[in-house]
């Protein structure tokens, strides 16, 4: 798998399929791209996939932290755009990759085709209302409220945590189907801690007119951390923008509907 210096670090990236580029933001932060690859290369036959891992993530370089700011990673993103070739690119996110991407539509909007948000927010005002009460419908234990807000020290920790919380973030829970998923993922817990410091204050709702590309969101109905009401919030704050609602998901649909999934996004680049 190919890796490129950029902007002073060095990003790991991966490319599948043909067709327009897109380049594909993962979440966390302190987890990597395969988490969506391969799980997402269906959609190979009607894009170009860049997945890459953030400064800091995976398999891509740790440069200093302070340097993990909304700025660099959408700076670092246009750099790979660059690198590979491409005049415009699609821009998938998720999660908190999906906050990446809403930065980048905002700071390069010459440079964007598509816009697709999966599962994330367009601000944190909502967290200490919203989150726990959807976990606390779900059934959540005290361990797992408390491990859904706090930051491990250490690698044990961080796995241990996520393990812990990671039947919230689905539907329907299959253990077997987690492992699979994260069963490759080279975890970052100092990037995860040092996301408290850029995340603190962000918020672009009142900047999402702004947005003028063709943008497509979608969300799980059971999504306990990025719910539906602010799946709505980014629908009706960007008006070239279309909502999608998959009811049996949790955080991660692609995982729990695929084939509505993957019809949805096709049929969605089609007539956009």
């Amino acid at each position: 798998m190919p890796v490129v210096r950029l902007n002073d670090t060095e990003l790991f990236y991966a490319e599948v399929g043909e067709g327009l580029p897109c380049l594909m933001m993962h979440g966390g932060l302190g987890f990597d791209h395969t988490y969506l690859h391969p799980w997402l290369d269906p959609l190979g036959d009607v894009m170009r996939l860049v997945y890459y891992d953030h400064r800091g993530n995976g398999r891509s370089g740790r440069p200093p932290w302070e340097t993990l700011t909304f700025q660099q990673l959408c700076a670092d993103a246009d750099a790979l755009r660059e690198h590979l070739g491409f005049e415009k690119v699609a821009v998938m996110g998720h999660s908190m990759g999906g906050t990446i991407a809403l930065e980048y539509a905002l700071r390069y909007p010459e440079r964007l085709e598509r816009l697709i948000l999966l599962d994330t927010v367009p601000a944190f005002d909502y967290w200490e209302n919203e989150v726990e009460a959807n976990a606390r419908r779900k059934g959540a234990t005290p361990e797992q409220l408390e491990a859904l807000v706090a930051y491990e020290d250490d690698e044990v920790g961080f796995r241990r945590a996520w393990k812990l919380i990671e039947p919230l973030y689905f539907h329907t829970y299959d253990v077997a189907l987690a492992d699979r998923v994260l069963a490759k993922t080279v975890f970052s817990v100092e990037a995860n801690k040092a996301q408290a410091a850029f995340l603190e204050g962000w918020d672009a709702t009142l900047r999402l007119s702004e947005i003028s590309a063709p943008t497509l969101v979608i969300v799980g109905d059971d999504d306990v951390v990025c719910p539906l009401s602010q799946a709505r919030r980014l629908h009706e704050g960007i008006s070239n923008s279309e909502l999608v609602v998959f009811e049996r998901s949790g955080h991660l649909p692609w995982l729990e509907e695929p084939e509505a999934f993957f019809g949805a996004v096709r049929e969605w680049l089609r007539r956009t």
